[in-house]
């Protein structure tokens, strides 16, 4: 299959049919089944936000997503920080999932993915208490969310998703 060379962010609308939604395939089974069986209701239901690339020249192919939700962290999971003296729950944006088409990976899709909510986080932090993102790693991408400046809370858990979080301060603009 030729791969387009430009693809388009646009926020998810559950009320639309994407082209390929259901052949979604991230080669991780859990975010598979989310983006076929659970996306569209989780997403009518205000329960998260979802952004999605889709690729003009496949016919706006659906070929990466990310939710993102509002969340609350409590302080002491946050040690690992040391950002001092802060409330007992932390408010932050949560990345609930991220994933891209493996016929579409390597080509920085999920780089641009996690810029766009970053770049969300902070600008909501603007109109909303936020102190920044947290997120369970994939042990897959661990290494990934560090490159971008999360820091993990707890250590590595793999074989388990690894809890991790990046403060606004530390979001370039």
């Amino acid at each position: 299959m030729k791969l387009g060379v430009t693809v388009e962010l646009s926020r998810y609308d559950p009320g639309l049919i994407y082209a390929g939604q259901k052949q979604f395939d991230c080669e991780h089974a859990v975010i598979n089944s989310f983006v076929h069986n659970s996306l569209k209701s989780q997403t009518k239901k205000n329960l998260s936000v979802a952004y999605v690339l889709t690729d003009p020249s496949q016919g706006d192919r659906f070929v990466g997503f990310y939710t993102i939700a509002q969340h609350m962290i409590d302080v002491s999971s946050l040690s690992a920080l040391q950002l001092g003296s802060l409330p007992r729950k932390i408010p932050c944006s949560r990345l609930v999932m991220l994933g891209m088409d493996k016929n579409y990976k390597g080509r920085q899709l999920g780089s641009r993915l996690m810029k766009h909510a970053l770049a969300l986080t902070k600008s909501v932090s603007n109109q909303v208490g936020s102190f920044g993102m947290y997120l369970d790693a994939d042990p897959m991408a661990v290494d990934f969310y560090q490159k971008l400046g999360f820091t993990l809370l707890v250590g590595d858990k793999s074989p388990d998703p690894s809890p991790m979080f990046i403060p606004l301060f530390r979001i370039a603009d």
